[in-house]
C-alpha cells in the first residue's frame, strides 16, 4: 500500500469493531490518501467516507443516511431545521446536475458560507453522523472496503479536517453501554409499534401510555425517539426492554426517507463466497472442529469452528451462523448453559442449535429440549449424519 495508483482496494474485514476501524483509519493516516473510502456490507449497506491527506471530511451511506443528516441538523442546527419551508426549498433545489460529491455535505458547505449556519453547529452536525455511522459499523458482519482517490473534495470546498480516533472511540463507548444494557442483538434504527395496547395500558401511566400511542407508530426510530424525548437513547431503549420482551411493543424495521439525490453506486464485492450457509461448531476438540469443517465444506458450506467455550457466544454474535454444533461438555462451560444463553438473544431464537454428545442417555435428551436444542447427535461424528441434519435445516424451502 506504498502507492494507490488511481485503483480500487477490495479487502473483507470481518467484524469490524472500532479496533479494526481505528486500525484502516491510521494506514490512510499514515499513507496520506486523499479520496473516498468506500464500505460495503455484502447485500446490504454502503458507506462512504472523504478524506484528506488521511483525514476524515465527511461520511454518509448505510441504513438510514437521510433519516440520519435530518435528525442531527435538527439536533444541532435547530434554526435551520425549524425553518421547514426554506429547509424544503433547499433540498429541492438539489440535482445531480449540481452535486459534486455529496449533497448532505454540500448543502452544510453552502450554509457555512452564507453565513445561514455557524461553524459550532455544522461540526457538532457532522460529529453526531460520523459517530451514529461507527457505532452502527460495529455491528457489522463483515465489510470490505475500496479506495477511489478519482474522488477528491477540493480544499476550498473543506469544512473542517477531522482526527477519526476520538470519534470512533466515542462510538465504541456508546456500543459498549449498549451492549451492556442488552441491548446489543437490536437496532437503534428499528422503530417501536404497539403489539398488545391492553397490556401495554395496564402495565404504564396514562400519561406514558399516551406519548408511546403517539410516537410508537412504526414511523419512528429509537434514535429519533431518543431526540424527541431528550433522552440518552441506550437508557431510554433499555427502558422499553421489558414492554418489548413481553411482546407488547415490538421493533420493526423502517425505510429511510427520501434522498434527492441518489448516492453513487458502489462496486458490490463477488458474493460467490458468501451465498453458501453458514455453519458453526462449539467444541473445545480440535479435531472434532476439524472434522465438521471437512464435513460441511466439501459440502458447499462454509463453517467456523469455535474452541474456547467461553468465547462461544461472543465470536457466534459476530459471524451468525445459519445452524450451530454445540458440544455438552466442555471445560468451564456446559452446552445446556450456552443453548439456553444463545435462545435469550432474539437473534438466535429459532436458529437451529445441534447438541453433540457422547452421552447420548435420556437426561441428556430431554435437558437439550428443555435448554433450547433443536436436536441431539450423538458422537463419533457420522458424515451422513451430519449432511441429513443440514438438508433438514438449511435446505431452499428452509
Amino acid at each position: 500500500m506504498d502507492k494507490w495508483n488511481q485503483e480500487e482496494y477490495n479487502v473483507p474485514i470481518r467484524g469490524f469493531v472500532a479496533s479494526k476501524q481505528i486500525y484502516l483509519f491510521n494506514v490512510l493516516k499514515k499513507h496520506q490518501f486523499s479520496g473516498e473510502l468506500q464500505l460495503v456490507n455484502p447485500g446490504r449497506e454502503q458507506w462512504r467516507f472523504y478524506l484528506y491527506m488521511g483525514r476524515l471530511i465527511y461520511g454518509t451511506g448505510g441504513e438510514h443516511s437521510v433519516r440520519r443528516w435530518r435528525r442531527n441538523l435538527a439536533a444541532s442546527l435547530p434554526a435551520i431545521a425549524g425553518d421547514r419551508e426554506y429547509l424544503e426549498e433547499q433540498i429541492q433545489s438539489i440535482s445531480p446536475q449540481t452535486v459534486r460529491f455529496c449533497w448532505e455535505y454540500e448543502l452544510l458547505r453552502d450554509w457555512l458560507a452564507e453565513g445561514r449556519a455557524d461553524r459550532e453547529g455544522v461540526m457538532k452536525m457532522v460529529t453526531g453522523i460520523l459517530t451514529e455511522i461507527f457505532f452502527d459499523l460495529n455491528q457489522t458482519l463483515e465489510v470490505s472496503f475500496y479506495l477511489n482517490d478519482r474522488t477528491i473534495v477540493p480544499l476550498n470546498e473543506q469544512i473542517s479536517l477531522l482526527d477519526p480516533n476520538p470519534i470512533i472511540t466515542s462510538a465504541w463507548q456508546q456500543w459498549q453501554k449498549w451492549v451492556e444494557l442488552k441491548l446489543g442483538d437490536r437496532s437503534p434504527n428499528t422503530a417501536p409499534v404497539i403489539r398488545n395496547p391492553q397490556k401495554l395500558q395496564e402495565k404504564t401511566s396514562p400519561k406514558t401510555y399516551a406519548a408511546f400511542s403517539k410516537y410508537f407508530n412504526g414511523r419512528n426510530t429509537l434514535r429519533d425517539l431518543a431526540i424527541q424525548f431528550r433522552r440518552d437513547l441506550a437508557q431510554f431503549s433499555s427502558s422499553l426492554l421489558p414492554f418489548i420482551e413481553q411482546g407488547y411493543v415490538e421493533l420493526v424495521s423502517v425505510a429511510d426517507l427520501p434522498a434527492p439525490v441518489s448516492p453513487p453506486t458502489v462496486v458490490q464485492p463477488d458474493e460467490g463466497d458468501n451465498v453458501a450457509p453458514l455453519i458453526a461448531c462449539i467444541d473445545d476438540s480440535p479435531l472434532i472442529c476439524e472434522t465438521m469443517a471437512a464435513i460441511a465444506t466439501k459440502a458447499g458450506y462454509k463453517f467456523i469452528g469455535i474452541n474456547d467455550p467461553l468465547k462461544a457466544i461472543a465470536k457466534v454474535l459476530a459471524s451468525k451462523p445459519d445452524i450451530i454444533f454445540l458440544d455438552l461438555m466442555m471445560p468451564d462451560a456446559n452446552g445446556f448453559e450456552i443453548c439456553a444463553s444463545l435462545r435469550k438473544l432474539s437473534v438466535f431464537r429459532n436458529t437451529p442449535i445441534i447438541i453433540l454428545t457422547s452421552n447420548d442417555g435420556v437426561v441428556e435428551r430431554l435437558r437439550s429440549k428443555m435448554s433450547g436444542a433443536s436436536e441431539f447427535m450423538a458422537k463419533p461424528i457420522n458424515p451422513d449424519e451430519v449432511l441429513g441434519i443440514l438438508n433438514k435445516y438449511l435446505s431452499p424451502n428452509k
